[in-house]
This record gives structure tokens, sequence and C-alpha cells, in this order.
């Protein structure tokens, strides 16, 4: 049986290890939307704008739709990690499925979302928030 010291010096341990754990992904989050950024960011001023997204999000559904007939099925969109409720929502039609114009749609949506500062881009302090994820998710 363990005694309380030990008990007591394993949790400390534990906790310690784990704080450093998530400095650590919070270090390494804004490098990863730098990237992300990197990609995007067509004309290299730093930031990411509508039409940026835009263009990334349609090669993404042109990527995405590996059935070639112009629409995204939620088995098409697994990748996005989009919940069914969103796809719902953004299914406009109400076919099942979302067109290229109901999928920029949902793009347009979510950078609105994560343009928190309303200046028409989005940084990659915006980027790594949960509304610029879930426009990332998007996009990649």
């Amino acid at each position: 049986m363990m005694s309380l010291r030990t008990l007591t010096v394993t949790v400390l341990i534990l906790g310690v290890t784990g704080a450093f754990a998530t400095i650590a992904f919070a270090q390494a989050a804004p490098d990863a939307g730098a990237a992300q950024l990197k990609l995007w960011d067509t004309d290299r001023d730093g930031t990411l704008d509508l039409a940026e997204a835009r263009k990334a999000a349609e090669a993404k559904f042109d990527s995405l739709d590996t059935d070639h007939d112009g629409t995204l099925d939620l088995k098409e969109m697994d990748s996005t990690e989009i919940h069914k409720m969103s796809f719902a929502k953004a299914d406009l039609d109400k076919d099942g499925t979302l067109d290229k114009s109901e999928y920029l749609a949902l793009v347009d949506a979510r950078f609105k979302a994560a343009d928190t500062d309303h200046d028409g881009t989005i940084s990659n302090a915006e980027l790594s928030t949960k509304a610029g994820q879930a426009l990332a998710h998007l996009l990649k």
C-alpha cells in the first residue's frame, strides 16, 4: 500500500508534468496556426482576408468531393470535424449535401466569427481561437 507521503509526491509530480505539457501545447498552438496562416496568406501580409479564405475553401471543397458530384455529404466532410448540426444549418436546400455555395457561405460565417476585431482579416492570434480553428477545419 502506498504511504501518504509517496502518494503526495506522486500527485505533485503528475501535476507539475501536466502543467509543463499544458504550457508546451499552448506554445505549440500559435506555431501551428502560423504555419496554417502561411499556407493560405497568398499576399504574404501576415493575415488571412476573406478572399484568401474562400480560395483555400474552394480548393478544400474540390479535394473533399471524392465522388466528383459537386456536393459534399457528411461522409466526405469527416476530415473537417464539422458537427452534424452545423452541416444541417449550412444545408440551405435541405438535400443532405452541401454544394460549393453552401460550403462557402459556411466559410463566410466562420470567418466573420473568427474576425473578433472586425478588421476584415484573421491574424494568427484570431486563427488560434476556437472560432479561428472552426474556420481552419474548413480550409485545411
